[in-house]
């Protein structure tokens, strides 16, 4: 009853009259007929088996009449388990091409911290630190990754390229298949996306073992106090391309608060490399929170394109943070966006290296380049000594000549206490020469100031045959921030003579490779 049709195609009896005849609720007549029959069509079939549909509730027929289908259902779920078991057979077969190409090595020696460069070892290390991470020795990919490793993906990509390029980590093998590049769909290549990967350490024994290795090594040297010379030297160019990587990611989620999508570029770094010569990351925040607020009502003011107003916010960043130099102006530093994590990379540098209590107002030029045990007793000399023992330092370094001392300390000496020429031998160019002035400033009650820069900078003027090329302030105290970034900008002019600067950490690390002055003046 339920399928009887009239000779024009109709159905001969209605739900609500199937169901009064039989005493049931309509709406169990059709879940009934599902359960007990299906009907099957004479004239619509399966271009594959060629046997016609089968409907099962007059809804399908209704629908196929609108919506002629080309193949059953049966039919249908046969290709799907065909296309799936050639899928599994393919995957097979590039598993087993990745286990061969990229077997786990059992040979070879774990890294050391204390063996690599700065921005490696904590690059590594925070690769390897969060035990979510890394499991049984294997690092999981970077995308997968709870907290973040870098501040951007494009940081994320640059460490992990450098770390795999210095064969500080290996791919491994249980990687997901679509992490490596394939020709024709199934020829491994030697290509991969370094994000997507899984990678272990190099060396022997059990993975696992490799991973607390390393971190074991890093352990003893992690804090700033107990780093490494070469990591000292290399500390404020690491610190600066983090700080930019920050600055960057804080950017592009600014402008999306406000619906601008953003891509940094190289006048991103560039603007951001500068700002931060003369500000801390979070006084650079204050400068993208402005810039992104700017832009978005440029965008709504002048209607202008979303990609345009977004470019426009560098360039706002750019002339604010020139103004804000020339002008002086007072700069709030914001705190972290809660709404953006630390990155592990940030957190091991930044808590853990060099235990900063507020990051965000950090700023290098704030604290020593100097190691525990290399402090020198300045305060058991004078005034006096202290040129005594610059003009000694001089006059021993290979590289200067025609070394002079006034020997008058605190006379009216117009900017300078030493003065030397300065040899410069170029394979390619030949030789050359500098006038070098030194003024000496054994100040140990306060620092040296933008303003005491400035009236050394005018008096040097004073000699002008020949002019000196070099004006170098040796001091056994420190300097503001004013007085070095007034420095920094003057060097960054070209203007003659460039400054150079040798603080107290600074002397330190020259005088130790002098023990002898050490001893001579009582230092230590």
């Amino acid at each position: 009853m339920y399928w009887a049709t009239n000779e024009d195609g109709s159905f001969s009896y209605t739900v609500k009259a199937i169901a009064e005849r039989f005493d049931q609720a309509a709406y169990r007549v059709s879940k009934t007929v599902a359960e007990a029959c299906f009907a099957r069509s004479a004239s619509q079939r399966c271009s594959t088996c060629a046997r016609g549909f089968i409907f099962r509730s007059r809804s399908d027929w209704t629908s196929s009449a609108r919506f002629t289908p080309s193949r059953c259902q049966t039919c249908i779920d046969a290709e799907k388990r065909r296309q799936q078991e050639e899928r599994e057979r393919a995957n097979s077969s590039k598993r087993a091409a990745v286990l061969t190409k990229f077997e786990v090595e059992a040979n070879g020696s774990t890294p050391r911290a204390e063996d690599l460069d700065l921005s490696t070892a904590l690059a590594l290390a925070a690769l390897l630190e969060d035990a979510e991470e890394v499991s049984d020795g294997t690092i999981i990919p970077t995308v997968d990754r709870a907290d973040r490793l870098t501040p951007t993906v494009d940081y994320d990509f640059e460490l992990l390229k450098l770390l795999a390029d210095q064969q500080l980590v290996r791919v491994h093998p249980s990687s997901p298949l679509d992490s490596f590049a394939w020709e024709d769909d199934c020829i491994l290549t030697n290509a991969y996306y370094p994000t997507l990967v899984s990678y272990y350490l190099p060396g022997t024994g059990p993975l696992e073992n490799r991973v607390n290795a390393y971190l074991k090594s890093l352990a003893p040297i992690v804090s700033r106090e107990s780093w490494p010379d070469r990591w000292v030297d290399q500390f404020s160019e690491f610190w600066l391309d983090l700080a930019v990587s920050e600055c960057k990611a804080y950017l592009v989620h600014m402008l999306q608060l406000h619906g601008l999508d953003f891509t940094p570029g190289q006048k991103t770094d560039d603007v951001f490399r500068r700002a931060l010569k003369w500000y801390s990351i979070g006084q650079v925040y204050y400068f993208i929170w402005r810039a992104a607020r700017d832009s978005a009502a440029y965008q709504a003011r002048e209607k202008v394109s979303a990609k345009r107003a977004a470019n426009s916010a560098i360039t706002r960043i750019s002339a604010d943070v020139d103004r804000a130099y020339a002008q002086g102006w007072q700069i709030s530093v914001y705190r972290r966006d809660s709404r953006m994590p630390v990155s592990t990379l940030s957190h091991i540098l930044f808590s853990r290296a060099l235990q900063l209590d507020d990051p965000m107002a950090y700023s290098p030029v704030d604290l020593p380049v100097r190691r525990a045990g290399l402090e020198l007793a300045w305060e058991n000399i004078d005034s006096e000594s202290f040129e005594r023992l610059i003009f000694q330092l001089v006059v021993e370094t290979e590289g200067y000549e025609n070394v002079d001392w006034l020997m008058h300390t605190n006379a009216p000496d117009h900017g300078r206490d030493v003065s030397a020429t300065r040899l410069r031998r170029d394979p390619l160019s030949g030789h050359s020469s500098q006038r070098v002035a030194i003024q000496c400033k054994h100040w140990l009650s306060r620092p040296i100031r933008d303003v005491d820069v400035y009236q050394a900078t005018i008096s040097i003027d004073h000699w002008q045959d020949p002019p000196f090329d070099v004006l170098v302030f040796a001091t056994s105290g420190r300097f503001t921030s004013d007085a070095i970034a007034k420095i920094e900008r003057h060097n960054s002019r070209g203007e003659r003579p460039s400054i150079e600067v040798w603080n107290d950490a600074r002397l330190e690390f020259l005088l130790n490779e002098r023990p002898h002055l050490i001893r001579s003046y009582e230092l230590r």
